[in-house]
């Protein structure tokens, strides 16, 4: 632990003196509070009254319910108790690290026979061949070999370094804690602060809302309405009530799907029930994505592929070795060992073909990319939390997104209004309104609410933590009026005067809260979407008394609501009730249409909340690559509309209706309106989740928007489900694929570039890949046949195995995405990895490379004056096939580059700063291999002539690729 000296002290205590110590103190230990909850334990409530209750717990744990944790060296407080509770982590899945991984490369059957094949070749070469030089090409087999699984195990321990580092940003997700305050004010409420969930000790109050993720396990002891879906510890999907005096106990893992509520936590960590289940959890296998899945099959066909030329070649050098040996037999010589050092030969190159014909780069290509473009996708704002929504992101044909605080800035403020029966184009001043009045308005907004401000020292302002439409009315009561809305919360909760709440829905579109005066009689506030609250009120508030609601002055309100509507603010509509102390009976209390009925008007709030700046080009760039944007949110159908133009998502043709419109739509019906809707406004989650199934039974990609815990059905339908980091809840972020941090549109945008970038990237290094293997196939195999001897040796075919499948990966697969890409529809599900542009350019490339190669020899002996039945000369030559042939590839991976036929090959090739250093390394590692490589390599020094005439024929690749891309060939 990082402050363990600090918690130790002066002392000179060790662990154990210094546990048994925090034991005396605290009176308990971690393993009976982590027992408190265990689940199916019959002796769970005689455990929790014998430590005397929620009350008798925090005396114990020295914590306050009210104020939290103190304030008093918070900071020691927090280690020790982290020190002796544990901390809020879960062990990580074991890791092999890096030898283990280095150990695991070697289970390929492949290499397992290449270095038995090596040995025995060593071994001939110093027993039958020369001693001084026989022992050198099965020694550098072997070490080449080890250089491959070198660099295989480095990539997979750097992927593994990378996924572990995305999932602890994934993992930390904030809740809500109550501490004391500053000011250490005993009689005021602890202060609600947002916090990691690793930095929750034991003794914390947590406080819990709908879609809330329960951090830890703990001991409730004040809820309102509060309802949890306990299906991740119990497999039951049905929702729990939960109550301080009942079903007290909160668990880890678990959601809140209703209310609000306060628990003191007892365990975290390995100490909490879902610590204890994930301890004897085994780790899963990563699972492949279908991308990986497609080219893992292709890469099987391509293995084959050299798997059948090894074979030939194989079958072709031993018939030749056979009528040799027959000769030399007839001639009257005897069978010698030496004989059995060029069988060992024939298998080695037949076993290294198939090495280099084996594309384990494939898989290993969109590793690469996917784990580099996730962690750029970071730094966009998209934290992705399932590899295959990286790649599925880029072929996206529509998106549904919300309005609030994807497409506007999610900043609310009051700007006009009706107060007390009078339109006000600007906030009011509280004192020119009457008294009474403001005083239940002001109680309203204060009480029936569960946001809360938190005030910004870096921006001198206060923040809304909570809902924003909520906050906006604090801000109002805050800044304009001068309210202490805390003040007001904390005089009733002390007074235990709020009877009930019944919070906001989705499908309710409002919130009441029922809160006890002093008269004995009772206030109901009521607050919500503008035309549903203003049906259920008989009466208004008319200045400074109180007035029927009749149907002019109702008519006058609702022409107000839709003119606010038309310019785009969203609508709120407060209101109030009065009821006797023989009205609020038990019956009455469980019964929200009565409680919500003859209602008196307060107010009705215009709330707006500014388009983002950066959204109508966002949603240009969308529709110019195919993809269609759709809002669907709860608003207003006239503010919907306003901003859906400012947006540029609502065109001419475009279709605007209500969700209840669409709900009474027959299927076919809605099939027929689907392609033109682009507004579907007083939506409901059910609607979000109609509109995706129909979209994707459609054959459309579909990605949605969610932020609530009743969009966790659409976000797992849709093909790619995006939550909201900063207003999304922990519900919607679990069922989500990637979270939008900055719960901006502009996000989903850059996620759809790099998704496309990501597929473009494999299909650029599978054209490379697949050039090579066809030239080192073809040529190996014709020279064997020939009768010339296989020019590229076994060692050299191993450093061209890496070139492609490790460098040119990380090159072309690090390359970053451009607009470019979003001036092209997504490709179809049933488009092929292999368009006919890439299949053009790989024949024509192959075709160049392989007549280029055969020509050097044919005729580069007489070329370069070299006698190729002298041994030295044979050398040479080849040596310089080997150099021509790597060059040739080097100079095509900038061509491969470009999988369309835009002529610029090089166009944005210096933003790539992995792939100019690989392509500078290659070369520079080239020239050392044949200057320095010697017998290792079987290489010679190569003359500046020569050296200039494998350039020339290596930069040839790139003119030719611009000419044959005037061939005409098929995109996708």
């Amino acid at each position: 632990m990082k402050n363990q000296n600090n918690i130790l002290g002066d002392k000179n205590l060790n662990v154990q003196q210094k546990l048994d110590e925090l034991q005396t103190k605290y009176k308990t230990t971690p393993e009976i509070l982590g027992d408190l909850c265990s689940q199916n334990d019959p002796t769970n409530p005689e455990k929790l009254e014998k430590m005397g209750g929620s009350n008798g717990i925090a005396k114990t744990i020295q914590t306050n319910l009210q104020n939290g944790l103190p304030n008093q060296d918070l900071e020691k407080n927090l280690d020790e108790r982290k020190f002796f509770f544990g901390e809020n982590r879960f062990k990580e899945p074991e890791f092999k690290g890096f030898w283990g991984l280095f150990k695991d490369t070697f289970d390929d059957p492949t290499l397992k026979i290449l270095i038995v094949s090596a040995i025995v070749s060593l071994i001939l070469g110093v027993t039958v061949e020369d001693p001084k030089t026989g022992w050198i090409e099965g020694t550098a087999i072997l070490i080449a070999v080890l250089i491959v699984s070198f660099v295989t195990a480095i990539n997979d321990y750097q992927k593994e370094m990378q996924f572990r580092e995305l999932n602890k940003i994934k993992d930390n997700i904030t809740c809500t804690v109550i501490r004391e305050k500053l000011n250490g004010n005993s009689d005021v409420e602890g202060e609600k602060q947002a916090i990691s969930i690793h930095d929750i000790v034991v003794g914390d109050i947590i406080y819990l809302q709908t879609g809330s993720k329960v951090p830890a396990d703990g001991i409730l002891f004040y809820s309102s309405e509060l309802k949890t879906n306990e299906s991740a510890m119990t497999g039951e999907t049905q929702e729990i009530n939960k109550l301080p005096d009942e079903d007290c106990w909160m668990m880890s893992g678990t959601e809140v799907t209703q209310g609000e509520g306060k628990f003191i936590v007892t365990a975290i960590g390995k100490h909490s029930q879902w610590g204890k289940i994930m301890e004897k959890a085994k780790s899963k296998e990563d699972m492949n994505t279908p991308l990986q899945d497609k080219l893992e099959i292709m890469a099987d066909q391509i293995g084959k592929l050299g798997l059948y030329s090894a074979i030939l070649t194989v079958i072709v050098l031993l018939i030749k070795w056979g009528f040799k040996l027959y000769g030399r037999i007839n001639d009257g010589q005897n069978f010698e060992f030496h004989d059995l050092v060029e069988i060992t030969d024939a298998i080695i190159i037949g076993i290294t073909i198939v090495v280099v014909a084996v594309p384990e780069g494939l898989p290993l290509a969109v590793t690469i990319s996917l784990a580099y473009s996730m962690k750029k996708m970071m730094q966009d704002n998209n934290l992705v939390r399932k590899l295959e929504s990286c790649e599925t992101m880029g072929n996206v044909t529509t998106i549904c997104s919300d309005k609030t605080g994807t497409l506007t800035k999610n900043e609310m403020n009051v700007v006009e209004g009706f107060f007390f029966g009078t339109k006000y184009d600007t906030q009011p001043d509280i004192n020119n309104l009457n008294d009474i009045y403001s005083e239940i308005l002001i109680k309203n907004i204060s009480l029936n609410s569960k946001a809360y401000l938190h005030y910004d020292e870096s921006k001198q302002k206060n923040k809304i933590i909570g809902s924003q439409t909520e906050g906006a009315l604090l801000l109002l009561l805050k800044d304009k009026w001068n309210q202490d809305f805390e003040s007001i919360r904390n005089k009733h909760e002390n007074e235990n005067s709020i009877v009930k709440l019944i919070s906001f829905s989705s499908k309710r579109k409002r919130m009441s809260t029922i809160i006890k005066e002093d008269n004995e009689n009772y206030l109901v506030f009521c607050n919500g979407a503008s035309e549903i609250i203003i049906d259920m009120c008989s009466r208004f508030i008319n200045d400074d008394q109180e007035e029927i609601l009749d149907g002019q002055r109702k008519e006058d309100f609702l022409k107000g609501i839709h003119a606010m509507a038309s310019n785009g603010l969203r609508t709120l509509c407060l209101a109030y009730r009065r009821v006797d102390s023989n009205t609020c009976d038990e019956k009455w209390l469980e019964n929200a249409d009565e409680i919500e009925k003859d209602l008196t008007l307060l107010s009705i709030v215009g709330i707006k909340d500014p388009v983002r700046e950066e959204v109508p080009r966002a949603v240009r760039e969308s529709q110019n690559a195919g993809v269609t944007v759709r809002m669907v949110t709860g608003d207003n159908i006239e503010t919907a509309k306003h901003i859906a133009k400012e947006c540029g998502i609502l065109t001419e043709d475009g279709i605007a209706i209500e969700g209840f419109t669409f709900r009474k739509m027959e299927i076919e019906e809605k099939k027929k309106v689907i392609p033109n809707l682009q507004v579907l406004a007083r939506s409901s989650p059910q609607d979000k989740y109609d509109l995706v199934t129909l979209l994707k039974e459609m054959g459309e990609v579909v990605s949605v928007t969610g932020d609530g815990t009743n969009d966790a059905p659409a976000l797992n339908q849709a093909h790619v489900g995006l939550s909201m980091g900063i207003t999304g809840t922990d519900v919607a972020k679990e069922a989500s694929d990637i979270v939008i941090l900055d719960d901006n549109f502009k996000s989903i945008v850059l996620a759809i570039m790099w998704g496309r970038s990501v597929y473009d990237n494999i299909r650029k290094f599978l054209q490379f890949q697949l050039t090579v293997n066809v030239v080192a196939l073809v040529t190996s195999f014709l020279a064997a046949v020939s009768g010339q001897g296989i020019p590229l040796k076994a060692v050299q075919l191993l450093w061209v195995n890496l070139i492609m499948d490790t460098l040119a990966a990380l090159a072309l697969g690090t390359e970053p995405p451009t607009k470019d890409l979003l001036n092209r529809l997504p490709y179809k599900k049933s488009s092929s990895l292999l368009n006919g542009i890439m299949k053009r350019n790989i024949a024509a490339q192959s075709v160049f490379q392989l007549i280029v190669l055969f020509i050097i020899l044919q005729f580069g002996g007489n070329f370069f004056g070299l006698d190729s039945l002298v041994a030295e000369d044979k050398l040479h030559l080849d040596c310089i096939v080997f150099n021509t042939f790597v060059l040739m590839q080097v100079f095509n991976e900038i061509n491969c580059r470009k999988i369309n036929d835009e002529p610029n090959i090089i166009k944005g090739i210096f933003n790539n700063w992995i792939f100019c250093g690989i392509w500078v390394s290659i070369i520079l590692i080239q020239a050392l291999v044949v200057e320095y490589g010697g017998s290792f390599f079987s290489t010679t020094h190569l003359s500046a002539f020569e050296w200039g005439v494998s350039v020339v024929l290596g930069f040839l690749s790139i003119p030719l690729g611009f000419l044959f891309r005037l061939i005409p060939a098929k995109s996708d």
